[in-house]
This record gives structure tokens, sequence and C-alpha cells, in this order.
């Protein structure tokens, strides 16, 4: 899905390649263990953060000023930047297991409050968070479309 939203104009023209080159043993194929889709790779089977991270970044390509994976915040990393070109700033973690505390949270909110930027903070979590925060976008694994 990813490469085909990135080079082709359709998903069958997209799958008929990809098909031919794993046939041929010039790219590797295998259902991923969390998504339980086929992923296509090169050399090893990509995480579940770089699915998302990728996904992320094809969605707003043409947009995208600024890119970083682990981007330190001050004392926190998060796990991607985007700052695109009409100046927002959306920060991603991907959350499989609900670790992501709400105090790094609020501090990465609070010290690029100090940008005057727009900034959105998006969770991709496996399950529904106890806590919410309102100014936080959560967005289920199921609906990360990859």
């Amino acid at each position: 899905m990813q490469i085909q939203k990135a080079f082709f104009p359709s998903y069958d023209m997209a799958a008929k390649r990809l098909k031919k080159l794993s046939d041929n043993k010039f790219i590797k194929v295998q259902v991923h263990p969390i998504l339980g889709k086929k992923v296509y790779y090169i050399k090893k089977l990509p995480s579940f953060h770089s699915l998302v991270i990728t996904n992320v970044a094809i969605a707003f390509k043409d947009k995208i000023k600024f890119m970083q994976r682990e981007y330190k915040v001050k004392n926190n990393k998060v796990d991607c930047i985007f700052i695109l070109e009409d100046g927002r700033i959306i920060i991603l973690e991907v959350d499989i297991y609900n670790r992501t505390k709400e105090t790094k949270i609020k501090e990465v909110l609070n010290t690029l409050a100090e940008t005057k930027a727009k900034i959105e903070f998006w969770i991709v979590c496996k399950h529904e968070r106890r806590v919410r925060m309102q100014e936080v976008k959560y967005i289920k694994i199921d609906d990360v479309e990859i």
C-alpha cells in the first residue's frame, strides 16, 4: 500500500511488480506479526514503528519541510517529528503498549509551545488509553492504513 501510494497509479500494478520482484528474489516478503499483512523489504523486516512513520511521511510527502526520527526535545525522545511547510509541527509517537507517559507529552508540548507554531501530538496505539489528554490525537493501530 505504501509503495503504491508513493510510486504507482493503482494497487494492482504495484502488487504485480512487487510479486515479480519477490519471485525473482530481488526483495523479500513476509506477513508482519503486528499487522497480519504482507510486507516487502530488502534486508530485514521493518518494525511497526518504521511502517507507521513511513505511512505518515507518504501522507505528507509534498508538505514536509523537515522530518527526523528519534528526535530529542529537551530530555525526551519522540519517535518522529514532522515540520510541515505551513509551519505545523507534528509529533508522532507509536505506542503499541501504552507506555508513553503524560509527563513526557506535557513536557514536549510545553517545550514546543515556545515556538508559537501549531503543534499536533499524535499517538498511534494498540489499545484504548486509560487516560486521554485533550491536546493529543489518538489513532488506533487498526485505523492506520499500511
